[in-house]
């Protein structure tokens, strides 16, 4: 049995940070907001060689009875079984198996327009278009992140092919600098991940909408010229007409929702969707961004029933 270096589990935490030089600064952002708000107060006096299963099993029975996210579940879980992993290599404390924690399965209702939604929606989107628009019919019509579209130039847009390309994206993140007064700033950066980087089919309306706006190769869609654009500013405006449709307000994500379950609906194929909104699998859209409607599941029902009567 080798010797345990005397170390406190927040120490090791910092340690494993500063080993994610791969990871996106807005991610590692994220980590270091979990270890902040959870993290940090339940484990900041405990040395990580005095830590058994039981005390992660507590840990994670407190976070589940302040009724958080399963996605924060994740994290904090996901961060807690690397930094153990780190610090069993570095001799810090002994192996320690996390496999018999498990986390609930979301029971959050995904949210998606009605088709009566969409075509109110729709209709207000295609009345005095302008650019932002475009872009909001573009995001209901291939999925696109809000980050994407905002990330969007005109060399992106192949209007002979019918084509866009996702190559970057931008974000607004926490903003290190000591020296500014901004407590944020915006980024741009690669795709998601490295299947987020595509190449997505443009129906044949939205060709003519974007024809109307076409500007300078370098030009971000959305800002005009070679700035980036606030993903908040689009959200803000898609808000804004949500409102004025008098459709009740939801998440920008709801656009991607929305593409998704309209395409199932449709029976485009899964490995086609899959590719179109940027997954790694089949199995990633399958479990969270399809969410067929009553409507879809009445009336799969009734071919279940036709079927039957012709046996």
């Amino acid at each position: 049995m080798f010797l345990l270096k005397r170390k406190t589990f927040i120490e090791v935490v910092s340690l494993w940070l500063k080993t994610k030089t791969e990871v996106k600064v807005q991610s590692l952002q994220k980590y270091e907001n979990m270890i902040h708000s959870y993290i940090y107060p339940y484990f900041k006096d405990i040395l990580i060689s005095e830590i058994k299963i039981e005390t992660i099993t507590s840990f994670m029975e407190k976070l589940k009875q302040e009724n958080i996210s399963v996605s924060t579940l994740k994290m904090n879980l996901f961060i807690i079984r690397s930094t153990l992993q780190f610090a069993y290599q570095k001799k810090y404390c002994s192996y320690i198996n996390l496999d018999k924690i498990k986390i609930p399965k979301s029971t959050n209702a995904i949210f998606i327009l009605s088709k009566e939604e969409q075509k109110v929606l729709e209709s207000a989107l295609k009345d005095k278009v302008n650019i932002r628009k475009v872009c909001l019919l573009l995001c209901l019509y291939t999925g696109l992140r809000v980050g994407e579209v905002c990330g969007l130039k005109w060399e992106d847009i192949n209007l002979q092919a019918k084509t866009l390309q996702v190559k970057r994206t931008i974000q607004r993140i926490k903003n290190e600098d000591s020296s500014s007064s901004l407590k944020t700033k915006l980024i741009i950066s690669t795709p998601k991940s490295d299947t987020s980087n595509r190449i997505i089919p443009i129906p044949d309306f939205l060709i003519e909408l974007l024809k109307r706006f076409e500007d300078c190769p370098n030009y971000f869609l959305l800002s005009k010229d070679e700035k980036l654009y606030d993903p908040r500013l689009l959200e803000s405006f898609y808000e804004r007409i949500l409102k004025q449709c008098k459709i009740r307000n939801h998440k920008f994500h709801t656009l991607r929702h929305t593409f998704a379950t309209r395409a199932i609906e449709a029976n485009i194929d899964i490995k086609t969707l899959s590719e179109i909104l940027g997954h790694a699998s089949v199995d990633t859209t399958l479990k969270i961004y399809i969410h067929p409607s009553l409507e879809l599941k009445k009336n799969s029902l009734e071919t279940l029933v036709s079927f039957m009567k012709d046996i």
